[in-house]
């Protein structure tokens, strides 16, 4: 207990403490370098816990960790600068040099990640990442229709007025597929012993997250085979094997995932197979709802029924299968079981959760759905709307139930459905360019997020003080250093951004003032300062209270 709170504790004073120290060390260099006088250079406001001089500069760490400052000569509106240091005070320097130094500090947190973003990068050299083969190829996809199979490993992509790009591992296909909807691009694979041009024209799907929604191209491939869950296409069909058995063993043979037992089951040539399989079974406990998985060994199981499969994978990247249906739901009213396979929406074939999850989003409270199952039945399910609580903002909110879900157990580690692995191996250059390119996209997408919420797009309630920093970084400490670094840099550019909004006092009021004074050629008033100081101070106080009441209904729930 008490480790716990000192990590709980250490984690927050490391992640404040070290973006307060990065953010200052800014302002600190730049002045120096430009011939500003820095006074003292403090970690925390308030009284003093301890500290020492070294030159003309003193510096200290006090009592409240909730920032810090570097007080130059002649800073202050009205404030006198020493003879000694005539010429040395922050507000005679001329407006490009105040310019640098407000910019500095949110500079320096806007830096900071890029040397995180490479640290970590080249920190996992040499361990194993999912290589170019594909895994799954959902059924309906690009992929399917373009003839990619699973096992094929690509070798590279072709895109139009370009030579062909090498793919090393499965992230580099992501990045060369997803800008690429509707483009007909060429992937080189080796099958078999050979290798083969397979043209793909990649799908245009919708991404959203809390800040866009943006459209990128998709082919329905993953490095991952399916886990090697199945259920019978129609019931009875596989004698003795149950809907969402889990396959440990087939004809003696180990199985680890579905392309173990596909190989297996390819061996069998449609003859009956033995099967040890992991059965959930249901455990009797007062007021909760869990299971535990039994082995069961079955005798010789069909593998087809009139010349086709009598059991498939019910995985949801590549079937249908309803693996839990809430008690009283829609579903529930609709009739649907565990095990059902549904084969179409509204008259529109279906072949995986996938395509049905992005059929769902169009779907209206109090209109009926058209379900059509394999077995051949049809029913009506009619959705229905759930209020529920946001967890950010803790405001109600409304949304279209349907009342079912495939099987999405963690049953099996997900190394073991990697379909390859291959280890890493990054240069300095590439470390470092993509530490770059990373770095960028979090400032668009942070940048874009503030714009948002000054707009009123994004609920303001969503913004978080000191408490939730405390819990991020207790959290990011739980699970481990790369977790807590990378949160590091998320809040460091939050922060950097957050100092350049044009409000008096912060930054980006001084980068305003001397971007004003550099237009006007002449110094603004000291009245001017005085009232913009004061208005900045205000504004500030307002949305420290705001944000601590976020924090504090968060905490409360």
């Amino acid at each position: 207990m008490a480790s716990d709170i000192l990590l709980k504790i250490g984690s927050i004073v490391l992640l404040l403490g070290g973006l307060i120290f990065v953010h200052e060390l800014g302002h600190f260099v730049a002045a120096k370098l430009l011939g500003v006088k820095v006074v003292k250079f403090s970690i925390g406001f308030g009284p003093r816990i301890f500290g020492f001089r070294r030159g003309e500069t003193e510096y200290v760490l006090s009592l409240l960790p909730l920032g810090g400052y570097v007080k130059m000569a002649g800073d202050e509106p009205g404030a006198e600068v020493a003879p000694e240091d005539r010429g040395r005070g922050f507000l005679e320097a001329a407006p490009w040099k105040r310019f640098v130094i407000a910019f500095a500090g949110p500079g320096a947190n806007l830096a900071f990640p890029v040397i995180i973003y490479f640290a970590l990068a080249m920190a996992q050299n040499g361990s194993p990442v999912p290589g170019p083969t594909l895994g799954t190829v959902m059924p309906g996809s690009a992929a399917d229709r373009a003839g990619l199979r699973a096992g094929d490993r690509v070798v590279a992509v072709t895109v139009p007025g370009k030579p062909p790009a090498p793919v090393r591992y499965f992230s580099d296909l992501r990045q060369m597929v997803a800008p690429r909807a509707g483009e007909r691009i060429e992937f080189t694979v080796a099958r078999g012993d050979g290798q083969l041009v397979v043209p793909v024209v990649p799908a245009a799907e919708k991404e959203s997250n809390p800040v866009e929604t943006v459209t990128r191209g998709v082919i329905g491939v993953s490095p991952a085979w399916p886990s090697a869950v199945v259920a019978p296409v129609l019931p009875g069909s596989a004698g003795p094997l149950a809907p969402f058995d889990l396959v440990v063993r087939a004809g003696g043979v180990p199985v680890r995932n579905m392309g173990d037992l596909d190989r297996a089951l390819g061996a069998a040539a449609c003859a009956p197979i033995d099967l040890e399989v992991l059965r959930e079974v249901a455990v009797r406990a007062p007021g909760v709802a869990v299971s535990s998985y039994e082995p069961v060994k079955l005798g010789p199981v069909p593998t087809c029924t009139d010349g086709k499969p009598a059991f498939q994978a019910a995985d949801p990247t590549v079937s249908a299968f309803v693996a839990e249906v809430l008690p009283g739901s829609p579903a529930d009213r609709a009739g649907l079981r565990r095990g059902d396979a549904i084969t179409a929406v509204n008259g529109k074939p279906v072949r995986s959760f996938r395509e049905l999850n992005q059929m769902s989003g169009d779907f209206l409270s109090g209109t009926p759905v058209k379900l059509a199952l394999r077995d051949g039945r049809a029913t009506e399910l009619v959705p229905a709307d759930q209020e529920y609580v946001d967890e950010m903002t803790r405001e109600p909110r409304r949304r279209v139930v349907l009342g079912f879900f495939p099987d999405q157990r963690g049953l099996v580690e997900s190394r073991a459905l990697v379909a390859q692995e291959v280890p890493l191996s990054i240069g300095v250059g590439e470390a470092l360019g993509n530490a770059f390119g990373h770095l960028g996209e979090v400032v668009r997408l942070t940048a874009l997020g503030i714009a948002r919420i000054v707009q009123g797009e994004i609920s303001f309630k969503t913004v978080g003080g000191p408490i939730m920093l405390f819990q991020i970084a207790a959290q990011a400490a739980q699970e481990g250093w790369s977790s807590f670094l990378f949160k590091m840099a998320l809040i460091s550019v939050n922060l950097g951004l957050m100092n350049l909004l044009p409000i008096p006092v912060l930054d980006g009021g001084h980068i305003v003032a001397t971007a004003v004074e550099a237009a006007t050629r002449k110094p603004l008033s000291l009245r001017t300062r005085e009232v913009a100081n004061l208005v900045g101070i205000l504004l500030l106080v307002f949305l420290m209270i705001f944000v601590f009441k976020n924090d504090i209904v968060r905490l409360m729930g």
